[in-house]
């Protein structure tokens, strides 16, 4: 399983030193980070999961193995945010232990079917 975390200037002290401080919290080689001060991947995240001229932040994107962002971002197999905003969708909204739980039952579903590796 890979892991790609983007980092987006979203609330006010957001910076790239601040990315790089929050990645040494998650650090490990199947991690890769990712600063993406125009919000670029944001937006294109955003287009995929229905949000219209939005930005995606805070938000965790399931892709089968084998996956790949061409041009546009692959619509995610599973997905969840923690996003408190009127146009972010409840359906796929998760926070605290709810969050947890989502994030860890979708892994271990991939997993066991063998669509993550």
């Amino acid at each position: 399983m890979n892991v790609t975390i983007v980092w987006i200037n979203m609330l006010p002290n957001d910076s790239d030193v601040t990315a790089k401080d929050s990645a040494i919290n998650l650090s490990d080689k199947s991690i890769q980070h990712f600063y993406d001060p125009d919000k670029l991947s944001g937006k294109a995240i955003a287009e995929s999961v229905g949000w219209k001229d939005k930005v995606a932040w805070d938000i965790y994107l399931f892709y089968i193995a084998g996956a790949e962002w061409i041009e546009d971002p692959p619509i995610p197999d599973a997905w969840m945010h923690q996003l408190s905003e009127n146009w972010a969708d409840r359906e796929h909204f998760r926070t605290g232990e709810y969050l947890a739980e989502e994030l860890y039952s979708t892994v271990k579903a991939l997993l066991e079917t063998g669509c993550l590796k």
